[in-house]
């Protein structure tokens, strides 16, 4: 586009959930500023990589999440005029449930690498800033939350008021793993709250005793709708430090659907929930059993909640809060001047 400054994105893929929760839903706002966004994925050959090395000469690049082995990172490094890396995951550690355990000399190697070549390191919570800093320095290293555009859930419907209280949980097949260290509390909440259900919103579907499970097959499309039909938002990460890499988007999708939540109180999940505000912190089943019970007998604590929720996110995590650090970052970094915030 005549006029624009463009924007090379290099990511796993244009529909990756990173990609669209922290790039592509700024691209109103990047145009409006004067910048277009072009997506590049990862070459699969030596070849392909060349050609992509070309296609980044003097342009501005956000390499998303890849860690690179040092040598291409030099690569792009050496082909782009500015160079930026978003994260949001603790991507130079294993995950919680890996058998190897956390560390990973190779996987911190990379980051290290990719921190001290990146004119600007963008991460989506405080610890991941705090790790990039140790090896970048603090002047080019921001903090970007992962947002949600809101404006797609203002015309969701409510959440019932019915006698029942429908819970939800949505994520990845091994994202699964959480609710099953949780198997227990859940099925001991089916014990005790006969009306209380289970929305899962995944490709798998594990079953609970006492606790009604309903499926439902993740797609874009349904997200919205399928997350605000249920009554209440839930989520547990284990306590870690590839936990407080974590971002807290299902948290976010919950309370932009207007939803009260309940999480442990781990990395970002202490930051987006002010217990009693608009959720409960819970650890033990009796944290648990104490907040559904005030929720399941009191209907309208469950909408105040979840009003103030939305108001959180509306406030700090929405696409339209969050637009002019991107934008103020690429117009400094293009004037060749960085002031961390």
């Amino acid at each position: 586009m005549e006029g624009f400054l463009e924007i090379v994105a290099l990511v796993e893929s244009e529909e990756h959930v990173c990609t669209r929760y922290r790039l592509s839903a700024y691209k109103e706002h990047f145009g409006k500023s004067g910048y277009t966004l072009r997506y590049l994925t990862w070459p699969k050959s030596l070849l392909g990589l060349l050609s992509l090395a070309a296609k980044l000469q003097n342009k501005t690049v956000i390499l998303q999440r890849k860690l690179p082995p040092a040598w291409m990172t030099w690569l792009i490094r050496r082909s782009c005029k500015h160079l930026i890396f978003d994260f949001d995951d603790a991507i130079f550690l294993r995950d919680s449930y890996s058998k190897k355990g956390l560390d990973d000399r190779s996987k911190l190697a990379r980051f290290i690498a990719i921190s001290k070549a990146a004119d600007a390191m963008v991460a989506g919570n405080r610890f991941l800033a705090d790790s990039a800093t140790h090896y970048a320095g603090a002047a080019k290293v921001f903090v970007i939350p992962t947002v949600i555009e809101t404006s797609k859930y203002q015309n969701a419907p409510a959440g019932t008021l019915s006698d029942s209280l429908k819970m939800v949980w949505i994520g990845s097949k091994s994202t699964l793993q959480s609710l099953e260290i949780i198997r227990p509390i859940l099925e001991e909440l089916g014990k005790t709250f006969p009306n209380l259900s289970l929305k899962i919103i995944c490709d798998s579907f594990p079953t609970f005793d006492h606790l009604k499970v309903s499926p439902v097959q993740w797609q874009e499309s349904n997200e919205v709708a399928e997350i605000s039909a249920a009554d209440l938002g839930i989520c547990f990460m284990p306590d870690d430090r590839w936990s407080r890499g974590k971002c807290g988007l299902k948290l976010l999708q919950y309370m932009a659907a207007g939803l009260p939540v309940i999480a442990n109180p781990v990395g970002v999940h202490s930051e987006i929930i002010r217990h009693g505000h608009n959720g409960f912190l819970a650890t033990t089943y009796e944290d648990w059993a104490n907040a559904i019970a005030l929720l399941y007998k009191n209907k309208e604590q469950q909408k105040a909640m979840g009003s103030r929720g939305r108001e959180i996110v509306d406030s700090l995590y929405s696409v339209n809060a969050n637009a002019t650090h991107w934008v103020t970052l690429l117009n400094t970094l293009t004037h060749q001047k960085l002031q961390a915030g």
